[in-house]
């Protein structure tokens, strides 16, 4: 199997996962500011788990792209590759901070220095907004738009398609309503690891799921054409 192919499967439970990893990690120092290990493993967690959201990413792109009986033109293709777009910039987003992140943590004595140095860092023109604000936040929109025009195109499942969005959903509202260190961004986190775990299973009978081979069914053998091929 093509390593390639494997790590696109593997992305999408592995970034939830990572994501969901992150936010108990935190849970020591109750998700404050707080240079130290826990900090650190949190950060070092979220930067694993957007780095596989970034591979996600692309293979979603390919799971719409890769059925070439149902080939994507005109709008849908736009929509495509602008929700592809738009996600990838939200990634990168989230990496830039959590690499800050990283570094004020390891700059930084406590609490109070890391604060301060996070403070530096977001006075630059445009880093709180992109790198702390809606660009961050962008990647989440991203992913439930991706999800809808997957099901749109009969790529992956209403039910997947609606269990992430569901995830995406209760993420947000849980963050705004409750703050970030409320368990029902942790429910959140969960429900959007099932819902990428089924976006990533395909459709029955479409272009992520396994079909017979030529001549093969005879011996009862299958050729599997599952989203490990999404990268190719």
């Amino acid at each position: 199997m093509n390593p390639a192919n494997r790590l696109a499967q593997i992305s999408f439970t592995a970034g939830p996962a990572a994501l969901l990893a992150g936010w108990f990690l935190m849970r020591p120092i109750h998700g404050g500011l707080e240079p130290g290990p826990w900090w650190t493993a949190a950060h070092l967690a979220w930067l694993a788990a957007f780095a596989m959201f970034g591979l996600m990413t692309l293979a979603m792109r390919g799971l719409a792209m890769r059925d070439p009986s149902r080939p994507v033109t005109g709008g849908r293709r736009v929509a495509v590759e602008s929700v592809t777009v738009l996600a990838l910039f939200g990634v990168a987003a989230n990496l830039a901070q959590l690499v800050i992140d990283l570094y004020t943590g390891f700059a930084a004595a406590d609490g109070e220095a890391l604060r301060g140095l996070l403070d530096d860092v977001k006075g630059y023109p445009g880093v709180e907004p992109v790198v702390y604000g809606p660009g961050a936040q962008l990647f989440y929109a991203a992913v439930l738009a991706h999800a809808v025009v997957l099901a749109v195109l009969r790529r992956v499942t209403p039910v997947s398609a609606a269990v992430t969005a569901g995830g995406v959903v209760l993420l947000a509202v849980a963050t705004f309503e409750a703050g970030r260190n409320s368990a029902l961004v942790a429910l959140g986190m969960a429900v959007l690891w099932l819902g990428t775990l089924l976006l990533g299973r395909g459709r029955p009978g479409g272009a992520g799921t396994a079909t017979p081979a030529p001549g093969s069914q005879g011996q009862g053998a299958t050729t599997s054409r599952t989203s490990t091929q999404l990268l190719r």
